[in-house]
Order: C-alpha cells, then sequence, then structure tokens
C-alpha cells in the first residue's frame, strides 16, 4: 500500500482521469513523485469499476483501492447489505475478509467486526478505508483465518467465510472441497466458536450438492442482481433444522422481486399443465437456480407449459418474479409460419428447445431487439411450439 497515492494532487488526478484511457497514462508514463503510472492506473481502473459497484466508496475521499481482480471478486454493496439484513448478534469474525465490503455492512448490524485478511496488502488497506469511512467497531488483523479460529479462545455470534474460487494457479474452480479454506472439512472447528455460520459461495455451486455437502443448512438465499446471480449464501446453525428454507431475491432498480419455500413444499407439489393461455410468465435467474419450479406455480396460481421449460401461463393477469408477457399468437415450429408474424427482429428465447438461440436466427434471419418476443419451446403434450408475445410492464 503506497500511502502517497492518498496525498491531495495524486487523488485529484485519479478523480479527474476515471473516463480516460489508461494505456495512454502507462505510454507516457505519467507519474507524481514515488509513484508510478502503474499504481495510478491501478486506482483509476478500481475507482472507476466502483462507480455503481460500491457507491459508499466512491463517494469517499481518500478511499485506497485493490487492483482490479481484487475488486471483482468482492460484493457489491446491493449484496453484502443484503446478507447483512440475515445475521444479528453481538459479534461476528469475517474469515476471508478481502477488501471489507461485507464487513462494513455486518457492522452497521452488530456491535463488533473482526476482519482477517491473510493478504497484508488488502488488510492494510481495508484497515485504512474503515477508518475513512468512520466505521470504527471493525478489528481488522493480518493472518489466516483458520489459524485465527483455531488459536482464539473467544467465541462469536456469528463467523462469516466467503472460501476463494481460485487455486494456488489463480485458476477459477467451482466446488466446495476445492476452494480455500475448505469450509467442510472446518465445520466442526467453525461450530466450537460460533452457533452461527454464514458460507458465501459462488453462483455455479449446484444447490443440491451444496446441501449434500454441508450440515446444518437452514437457509440458502439465492442473491441475484437485475437478473443475474450473484452469490448463493448458506445460513447454518449448530442447532440442526428438520426442513431448508430457499430463498430468492432479484435485486432491481425499482424494485426487489422476492421469493421463498421449503423443500418438502418444492417436493409435495404438483402443478398443473396446460396450453398457453393469456399470459406467459418467465421465472428469474434466482428462481431458476432455486429449482423450486412446482411450488411457485402453485403460489401464484398458475400453470406450467412442460415439466422442463420451466414457463408458465394464466388467463389472469398475476403478480409474479419475473417478466411477464402478453401472448399474441401461438405457432408450430415452421418457417413459414414464423415468417407470416411478418416481424424482421425480435427478442428470443430458447427453453427446452432442440435449436438454440444463435441457430434460430440464422434460421429465420431474424435481426436481435425490439418490442416483439419469440418464445421457442415445448408445450405439454412435448410438442415444439412458437410463442410470440408482448413484455408486459
Amino acid at each position: 500500500m503506497n500511502q502517497n497515492l492518498l496525498k491531495k494532487e495524486a487523488q485529484e488526478f485519479i478523480s479527474n482521469n476515471l473516463n480516460t484511457d489508461v494505456h495512454g497514462i502507462l505510454l507516457k508514463n505519467i507519474s507524481f513523485a514515488n509513484i508510478t503510472a502503474k499504481e495510478l492506473v491501478e486506482q483509476i481502473e478500481s475507482k472507476s469499476r466502483a462507480k455503481n459497484k460500491l457507491p459508499t466508496w466512491f463517494s469517499t475521499h481518500n478511499i485506497y483501492y485493490p487492483n482490479k481482480l481484487n475488486l471483482s471478486q468482492t460484493s457489491s454493496e446491493a449484496t453484502a447489505n443484503y446478507k447483512a439484513a440475515i445475521i444479528n448478534g453481538k459479534t461476528l469474525v469475517d474469515l476471508t475478509g478481502g477488501f471489507g465490503v461485507d464487513a462494513f455492512a455486518f457492522a452497521k448490524r452488530t456491535k463488533k467486526v473482526i476482519h482477517i485478511e491473510k493478504n497484508s496488502t488488502l488488510s492494510s488497506i481495508a484497515g485504512h478505508n474503515f477508518k475513512v469511512l468512520e466505521q470504527n467497531n471493525i478489528v481488522p488483523i493480518n493472518e489466516d483465518g483458520v489459524h485465527f479460529i483455531q488459536k482464539t479462545t473467544d467465541t462469536f455470534d456469528w463467523i462469516y467465510v466467503d472460501p476463494s474460487r481460485r487455486d494456488k494457479n489463480n485458476k477459477k474452480v467451482f466446488f466446495l472441497e476445492d476452494c480455500e479454506p475448505n469450509v467442510i472439512e472446518h465445520l466442526d472447528l467453525f461450530f466450537s466458536k460460533s452457533p452461527n455460520i454464514l458460507i458465501k459461495t459462488g453462483p455455479l455451486l449446484d444447490i443440491k450438492a451444496g446441501l449434500k455437502q454441508l450440515d446444518h443448512v437452514t437457509e440458502v438465499h439465492i442473491v441475484a442482481s437485475e437478473n443475474e446471480v450473484k452469490e448463493v449464501l448458506w445460513v447454518l446453525k449448530k442447532e440442526r433444522s428438520e426442513n431448508t428454507v430457499i430463498k430468492t431475491i432479484n435485486l432491481k432498480k425499482s424494485r426487489h422481486d422476492k421469493f421463498q419455500f421449503n423443500l418438502k413444499e418444492e417436493l409435495g407439489s404438483v402443478a398443473v399443465y396446460s396450453a398457453p393461455l393469456t399470459y406467459l410468465y418467465e421465472p428469474n435467474a434466482a428462481i431458476m437456480k432455486s429449482g423450486g419450479f412446482q411450488v411457485i406455480a402453485k403460489a401464484y396460481g398458475i400453470n406450467k407449459l412442460n415439466p422442463h421449460s420451466h414457463l408458465y401461463t394464466s388467463n389472469e393477469l398475476k403478480e409474479f418474479p419475473g417478466r411477464r408477457f402478453l401472448i399474441d399468437t401461438v405457432l408450430k415450429y415452421n418457417r413459414k409460419e414464423i415468417k407470416s408474424l411478418g416481424i424482421a427482429k425480435a427478442n428470443i428465447t430458447s427453453r427446452n428447445f432442440p435449436d438454440s438461440v444463435e441457430g434460430i436466427r440464422k434460421k429465420l434471419k431474424l435481426k436481435e431487439g425490439g418490442d416483439n418476443y419469440l418464445f421457442f419451446t415445448k408445450d405439454h403434450t412435448d410438442k415444439p411450439i412458437v410463442i410470440s408475445c408482448k413484455k408486459v410492464f
């Protein structure tokens, strides 16, 4: 951490060049006393990325940023605030603190947060920023999180861990046992220090696989932002629960779409199937990740088109956590029939269908965009169909 980057002239240069081509700065080798062009560029790139992802950091003077890879791996401010709302109590230890966004959010909900980070540079950066942000109930410690838990005699209301999804060669890994730390092998250790554990995993981890590998899971939170799943949160409690609740949320600028169910509900629900009716519904990405495909049909009183399409329909318009469409017409998958629609461009979705979106566009010579939506899928009799519709807002 180069303290010279916090000097007034350096900070002004960084703020004034957020939209500048950084390659020009490197080529011209622009620098200040004891600051390299590379260090300036690193701050400019990371601060630019923080504008939408971390608005509190971006709008605060004298924030020090890590490199863009570290910044890309941190939670957004919105998802950090969501996970902080899950916890309660007086003390929390964050075993994989990183840049400190999650710790900052947790500190708003608890009396004391211990931020553990084994990378000395990141630990220093986080500690500096906590002071700048005037969040004084966070204690930064430069140490390995598992080693800290093994040594400490303290207990905590919560342990939070976000295992790294990169190996020693910086390649991405996708299974819990390959992440660092390996939370599966350390669960007993963690429970010896806290009755509550919150684990963050990436969006690609399979929910069923996670439930098999992790004991004591009481809640699974699937967090999406603007219909893209960002993280999966696992709440583990020492007192085992008989049933796991799945909570989904899609964070949007206008509103937050929430839907929850328990696993027994999904296993005990049977959807009604029918041909397309007046309206078509497509669940948001968080629900698609959750696997709650039967229970959502029951919850909203809508029919399912096909066991594997995960598209729904009704005669009356319903509130729904996803996209809603008014159906214009339903066609067979036939080039001549589709051409009869007289449209040159459309938004295409292929769901449980033999051809990909790219293949369909090429075959039908349809451009992307416009107000027309075409769903290529299968009906309740498993026949290929094309649903032409308009979006309902």
